[in-house]
């Protein structure tokens, strides 16, 4: 049985979302985007998100630009139409505004917006060319994680979340060329998706601050796409945050206790590396998933978000407050660490 949440807590967290800097580090909506405009849709973000962010009080999403296994042949294209998709899509929507440097993110909490930072789930479409992450940020891409859970010209992934094998592989010369490019452009850096070995050696040539934008503790569940305590720490040491998956498959919630899994994550995190490195990054891709099955003419298989949608995020800082944890420390994880991260890098 999951957390039952009392309305009071429930009052007070809408409250703290209201007045505080709410972030969500990973969402697949550029993907998604394209592939509603595929279909005939548009006006994706205001009609299936904007009533969510806005109940939540959502600052800030950084929105993925991740490349199916389908659309590898023809990565750079995919990737550069997905871009592309997401700045029309908000293009005109005065509640929205994209964020490519410090002071756009600085006027999105001013003005109350909802902010939008595209980043690449996985360099794939780039392949060896070091050059073209000038290109990505020229468009306004500000981050990247070196691949997703595959292997590319760069890196190798872990396994995929319904999962669970160890698989090895090192960054390869490319791949620590391409995170000192990264860092020389004021990228930030995500290391959710790579693999363990990846991951250490990532710890001995980075130079700033990275983030694990949508992953768990592999201690609350054991899954590769979860770290370690020991990759926690180093996360940590090195001024970085992880936020919060919101999946079943990472979160270990499936007897439909997600409430429970993702606070119990979250209080073990604090526990470890502190409230000042915890953060949310839900990664809710059923309405994704959705818009891919309708495109091909079939029903999605099942869900498998923590959340019906971005509006029920007070809910998990609700179930916090209530279980024991601090105001102070949910601001922080709620949105604040992101936020003071991103006025660092950015």
């Amino acid at each position: 049985m999951d957390v039952k949440v009392k309305e009071e807590y429930v009052r007070q967290a809408l409250k703290l979302h209201q007045e505080n800097p709410v972030v969500d580090a990973h969402l697949d909506l550029a993907g998604e985007i394209l592939l509603r405009n595929m279909a005939g849709e548009h006006n994706v973000v205001k009609n299936y998100y904007l009533p969510y962010f806005c109940k939540a009080g959502i600052n800030l999403v950084i929105s993925s630009v991740y490349v199916e296994n389908g659309n590898l042949d023809r990565a750079w294209d995919n990737a550069l139409k997905q871009i592309d998709a997401l700045k029309e899509d908000v293009e005109g929507l005065k509640e929205v505004l994209l964020i490519k440097n410090k002071a756009d993110l600085d006027k999105a909490l001013e003005e109350n917006k909802v902010g939008i930072m595209i980043y690449m789930e996985g360099l794939d479409c780039i392949g060896e060319d070091i050059a073209k992450l000038d290109m990505l940020y020229e468009m306004g891409v500000r981050g990247a994680s070196l691949t997703w859970s595959r292997a590319n010209a760069l890196a190798t992934g872990c396994c995929k979340a319904s999962e669970h094998r160890q698989i090895f592989g090192a960054l390869t010369e490319a791949g620590i060329e391409a995170v000192k490019k990264m860092e020389e452009l004021s990228m930030f850096l995500d290391v959710s998706h790579l693999n363990d070995e990846g991951f250490e050696q990532l710890c001995r040539i980075t130079e700033k601050s990275f983030v694990a934008t949508h992953s768990g503790s592999r201690h609350i569940h054991d899954n590769y796409r979860n770290l370690t305590d020991e990759q926690m720490e180093a996360l940590s040491a090195q001024g970085g945050i992880m936020g919060m998956n919101g999946c079943v498959y990472i979160a270990g919630s499936f007897e439909g206790n997600h409430l429970e899994m993702l606070c119990r994550h979250i209080e073990y995190e604090v526990e470890k590396i502190g409230a000042l490195h915890v953060g949310y990054g839900f990664d809710l891709c059923d309405s994704y998933d959705f818009a891919k099955a309708a495109l091909s003419g079939r029903k999605p298989e099942k869900r498998y978000d923590c959340l019906l949608n971005h509006g029920q995020i007070p809910l998990l800082s609700a179930a916090l407050l209530q279980r024991g944890m601090s105001c102070e420390d949910v601001k922080c994880i709620m949105g604040g660490n992101f936020i003071s991260f991103f006025r660092k890098i950015l």
